[in-house]
């Protein structure tokens, strides 16, 4: 899943060397396959060139591995509660959460960029 916009992507296409129909979704996969293939980095240096407003859950099916990103201002709507089986739920339409949940429902934090593997 991927909300928002990235300010940069002339620039990451460049840096990461991608074609020019390349949108926002392959910079995102692009920047986290660079990582992984270079060694363990912590998730956050993944999205520190990243400019703009977004959120975005990328899941990795080699490594199992889920990552939840969200731009520094938190501006981007973006959703998280669990159900009552304690699964986690996400989404950037409250409905959907609320659905899925009931209630609380949570905003993503707005504090800092926030980047987490699961």
């Amino acid at each position: 899943m991927f909300q928002g916009h990235i300010e940069n992507v002339a620039h990451l296409k460049k840096q990461s060397r991608l074609n020019k129909t390349a949108n926002e979704v392959i910079i995102v996969i692009e920047a986290y396959r660079t990582l992984r293939d270079r060694g363990p980095y912590p998730p956050d240096q993944v999205v520190k060139d990243i400019h703009g407003t977004f959120a975005f859950v990328l899941y990795g099916s080699s490594t199992k591995a889920t990552s939840l990103d969200s731009d520094v201002d938190g501006n981007t709507p973006f959703f998280w509660g669990t159900d009552s089986e304690g699964h986690l739920v996400l989404s950037a339409d409250t409905g959907i959460v609320k659905q899925g949940v009931g209630n609380p429902l949570h905003h993503f934090p707005k504090v800092m960029r926030m980047s987490f593997f699961l």
